[in-house]
């Protein structure tokens, strides 16, 4: 979407996706690998953007670095607020209803159980029907969470349970609320209206970051981009013009 207006790089984060990488798996080793990219590839400064978790760790990125970030876009992300993780919860409940709740109970207890070939084929199905829950147009869920699906790959859910935990500790804490207002750099936050992460906690950090600019997507919920991917493109287009 914008890889005319500047140079975009992307990375598979420690442990996970095409990535090698050990323990310890927590924010600061996260934004120590993220800056470590930066020095790798020359940069100076640049942009930080991130999604969901990538937006956590763009802002605790800029907490740690803002002299090294001229602009933070943050798309689709959870606030610093820790009664999101109830309300998600209870929006993606009600989103699957009793039998897909049912379903997705019984594919985790087989899981657990299961492997080699079993477990990928169980886990496609666990990721897609827990995925569905993150689009707006449920006529649409199945065919664009397929979608998310990248070759042979599968989520690493040890690495996401422990780092969760930790950007838990680290960003929904007072101290962390009382450093927003340093934040100077240029701030896109992006949430989509139909988000099962609730769209005041995006809301709520764009009012404590100076410089940081709203923009809710009606009719769209976590994964924008494949939702309403003209509006994503207008909305960064825009924000990178005029940094």
């Amino acid at each position: 979407m914008i890889d005319d207006l500047a140079t975009v790089y992307r990375y598979d984060q420690r442990a996970c996706g095409r990535s090698t990488g050990g323990a310890p798996y927590d924010v600061a080793t996260a934004v120590a690998d993220l800056d470590g990219l930066r020095a790798h590839w020359g940069l100076t400064d640049w942009i930080v953007a991130g999604h969901s978790w990538g937006a956590t760790l763009a802002l605790a990125y800029c907490l740690q670095y803002p002299e090294r970030a001229r602009g933070m876009i943050y798309l689709s992300g959870t606030g610093i607020d820790p009664p999101w993780h109830a309300e998600y919860k209870a929006n993606q409940a009600a989103r699957l209803g009793q039998a897909g709740q049912r379903r997705l109970a019984e594919l985790k207890e087989r899981l657990a159980r299961a492997r080699g070939a079993e477990w990928a084929a169980l886990d496609r199905e666990y990721c897609a029907l827990s995925w569905t829950t993150d689009f707006a147009d449920q006529s649409r869920a199945r065919e664009l969470a397929q979608q998310l699906f990248v070759a042979d790959l599968h989520p690493n859910y040890a690495v996401n349970q422990v780092l969760g935990a930790d950007a838990s500790r680290v960003i929904e804490n007072d101290p962390s609320t009382a450093r927003l207002p340093g934040l100077r750099m240029p701030t896109l936050i992006i949430h989509g209206e139909a988000d099962p992460r609730p769209l005041w906690a995006a809301r709520k950090l764009a009012g404590l970051i100076p410089h940081a600019q709203f923009q809710a997507i009606p009719a769209v919920g976590h994964i924008p981009w494949l939702e309403r991917p003209d509006s994503v493109s207008r909305l960064l287009r825009r924000f990178l013009a005029d940094l």
